[in-house]
């Protein structure tokens, strides 16, 4: 990202830190809707199945938690470049891997079954092209996965907008993921003004009609 949109972004988040505490409401979320978005990220995955997950724009660490209840025993590592974000998720999960950093910056020799982001799209950048940002990393997510990479967007089909926030086309979405795969689903069933992206590794059919197994 940008330095500049870096640091507004840093400023941003902060400052909800200060004003609402460890609360979904730091993070930009309303009440009641994080565990619908970790839902929608995860459930179509065999979950307890998944050896590693890497959350890019982590905030907390919450996922680490929904996770772990749903039967994942595998290892969780959350980036945020956020460093007030990062240093209240290391004390709400002092087990989990929580690191200061950007994706971008994570070697191409790591691998992850899963890679998830939630939302991380959905400020708009002043100075950098919001669209060219969501293909590089989701890009360099889709080349540390195994099994899966996941995404949560603020959808271009709604019927209000903020100047501050970007509002990203599905089918655009769609478009540049079969540009990575051949096995690809967008899911826009579980908030009005939201959706998720879901991109297979495993693109191989091997039976008529039926993609390899997860």
């Amino acid at each position: 990202m940008n330095p500049a949109d870096l640091a507004t972004y840093q400023k941003r988040y902060s400052s909800r830190l200060a004003e609402h505490g460890v609360t979904p409401q730091a993070l930009g979320w309303m009440d009641g809707r994080q565990e619908l978005r970790f839902a929608a990220l995860t459930e179509l995955l065999p979950v307890g199945r998944l050896r590693s997950v890497l959350d890019v724009g982590c905030g907390f660490g919450d996922l680490s938690a929904y996770l772990r209840s749903a039967g994942f025993q595998g290892t969780y590592t959350g980036i945020d470049f956020v460093p007030q974000l990062i240093e209240a998720g290391q004390k709400l999960y002092p087990a989990e891997d929580l690191r200061v950093s950007d994706v971008a910056e994570i070697s191409a020799d790591e691998r992850y079954d899963l890679v998830v982001e939630s939302g991380i799209f959905n400020s708009r950048l002043e100075h950098e092209d919001n669209w060219t940002h969501i293909e590089t990393t989701l890009e360099k997510m889709f080349a540390l996965c195994e099994v899966a990479v996941t995404g949560d967007f603020l959808s271009a089909q709604v019927d209000f907008t903020q100047a501050d926030a970007y509002y990203t086309a599905s089918e655009k979405v769609l478009e540049y993921a079969k540009s990575l795969t051949r096995r690809v689903m967008v899911r826009h069933d579980y908030l009005p003004f939201e959706f998720a992206v879901y991109m297979f590794k495993d693109d191989r059919i091997v039976e008529r009609n039926k993609f390899a197994p997860l």
